[in-house]
């Protein structure tokens, strides 16, 4: 009895381990831990953002990077970032890594300016919005440290938008939107938000 305990607890293990390593996981980090480098992206408002995906099946694997705009409430505009289907000059990823790291800011002529810096290359994309007197703000989807993703399935991992008026409080708020049970395509319709942005990848 004591024999077969021990055999189902190292095929469990071995099950999870091969689960995990199935897995695509995403990690992010926020800034620079450059100071001066952090400083001058403070102050010339720009958020940046390196995510780090990871996991064996990430190999072999197409990618696909969306920006969804959403005005009102509707989803306004779509626009593909990169797709290694599409162009070209790309190939599917070749290891159990992918990374880059994203760039956006709110310019004076109340532009939105966004760019993704990959290994060899980058892109870049503008959107007109008006005039607010809030600030837009970046929050990634991660939780507990790490996103868990799969392949073939379409994800949303990042948001920019303006922030929740709390009536109760007279508060303006961006974590109860990002950290909702809501669904990000929602985010106008509940919390009244009148511009937002989602970024969404696909694997596969």
């Amino acid at each position: 009895m004591r024999l077969f305990a021990i055999l189902a607890l190292v095929f469990i293990s071995y099950v999870n381990v091969s689960a995990q390593q199935k897995e695509i996981q995403l990690k992010t980090k926020y800034g620079s831990n450059n100071k001066e480098v952090h400083d001058l992206l403070r102050f010339q408002d720009i958020e940046v953002i390196d995510l780090k995906f990871t996991g064996e099946e990430l190999k072999g694997k197409n990618y696909r990077l969306l920006v969804k705009e959403f005005t009102n409430g509707i989803l306004a505009k779509t626009d593909t970032i990169i797709s290694s289907k599409a162009d070209s000059y790309l190939t599917p990823i070749d290891s159990t890594v992918f990374q880059f790291k994203f760039y956006v800011k709110t310019e004076l002529n109340n532009v939105v300016k966004m760019e993704s810096q990959f290994n060899r290359f980058s892109t870049t994309k503008r959107y007109d919005i008006k005039a607010s007197k809030d600030n837009y703000a970046l929050h990634d989807f991660v939780k507990s440290n790490s996103l868990k993703i799969e392949s073939n399935k379409p994800i949303y991992i990042m948001g920019y938008f303006l922030p929740y008026l709390d009536k109760k409080t007279g508060w303006k708020k961006y974590c109860d939107v990002a950290g909702s049970k809501y669904d990000p395509e929602d985010w106008g319709k509940v919390f009244n938000i009148p511009s937002y942005f989602l970024m969404e990848i696909l694997f596969d």
